[in-house]
């Protein structure tokens, strides 16, 4: 995901999911964001209420999905093998959401939102994001519950069967898609989807982390800041940034925890930290996503070369492996604290 945006937030309070559809650009807290997928072939019964698109088989649970175009009364589109679904966390169910591409994550700075003037509970459209001369509707959750439980009455005007790829190889590319989406492991709605943390994956060299987003203050891009240098300090110490008054410390996290390869990328990202006494911003090639992840997708590590590298337990998420950064160890370390 190419862009980082910044933000002045409670820690993991405000991080967002942008996907594009017809050119404009919608976004969702990731707190109710469970899992992005690639669009499979639907269930479509007989006759499906409106604004329901077809029925996911998420593992025996069964989700309604939706288009929001026919919410916000926009003209439906044909749907490609590229399309994405979002699975959305409602307050009493599942949500799947198509979209035409899941293009980035953002942390959303409160004094760019502005709300709608809408009723909260009929509005799909909860409130406005501005970004670099850029709008970014942001969705209310809420209200697309509402728009099913409404349309439950109501038989759908659309044939959304016709609007999927009827081609021979996409066909058997969104059944295989439905087929692996419906073996995945067993899991319990309660426990799995409604106790998970989020967590903030980013890369540094060859080797993949995941960071608690409770210790998250802020996602910046480097070339949006000039980074004072501190005489007489070590090299992993890059200096300090001054973020709306207030200052951090730049660290390199992959000269700090001392890797054998060194590439230098041209657009690092950085991570603000802040946690008991320290400001800290984490200098990293690059933030891929933010995900939700339960405990027992977590696997603690009694090795010593992994405690060298920083990294406290491994997370299984999506057929992957990523390492969970040792936070509380790196924030109490006294090679960070300049004297």
């Amino acid at each position: 995901m190419a862009q980082s945006l910044t933000t002045n937030m409670e820690p993991g309070s405000n991080l967002h999911l942008c996907f594009e559809l017809d050119e404009k650009t919608y976004a969702i807290n990731t707190s109710c964001v469970m899992e992005v997928i690639m669009l499979p072939a639907l269930s479509t019964p007989q006759k499906l209420p409106e604004n329901i698109v077809g029925i996911l088989n998420y593992n025996s649970i069964l989700i309604n999905v939706i288009d929001i175009r026919k919410i916000l009364n926009l003209p439906v589109k044909a749907y490609e093998p590229s399309n994405q679904v979002i699975i959305i966390k409602g307050e009493e169910s599942l949500i799947a959401v198509i979209a035409d591409k899941v293009s980035d994550f953002f942390s959303a700075n409160p004094g760019n939102i502005q709300p709608t003037s809408f009723d909260l509970n009929k509005s799909l459209i909860k409130s406005f994001y501005h970004s670099n001369e850029k709008i970014i509707n942001i969705l209310n959750p809420i209200s697309l519950e509402n728009a099913l439980k409404q349309s439950k009455g109501n038989e759908s005007s659309i044939d959304y069967p016709k609007l999927f790829p009827s081609d021979a190889l996409s066909t058997a590319k969104l059944t295989k898609r439905a087929a692996d989406i419906a073996s995945k492991i067993n899991f319990n709605l309660d426990t799995d989807f409604f106790s998970k943390d989020q967590y903030i994956i980013f890369k540094i060299n060859s080797h993949t982390y995941c960071l608690d987003s409770s210790y998250v203050k802020e996602l910046i891009n480097i070339k949006n800041y000039t980074i004072t240098k501190i005489p007489y300090t070590p090299e992993y110490l890059k200096g300090i940034i001054n973020l709306k008054g207030d200052f951090y410390t730049v660290v390199s996290l992959k000269e700090f925890i001392q890797f054998n390869e060194y590439n230098k990328i041209k657009e690092e990202k950085i991570i603000v930290l802040e946690a008991k006494d320290l400001r800290l911003a984490l200098l990293v090639d690059d933030i891929l996503d933010a995900v939700s992840v339960s405990k027992d997708q977590i696997h603690n590590k009694n090795d010593i070369k992994l405690e060298d590298m920083y990294i406290k337990a491994e997370i299984y998420y999506d057929n992957k492996v990523y390492n969970l950064l040792d936070i509380e160890r790196l924030l109490n370390d006294k090679k960070l604290y300049i004297e």
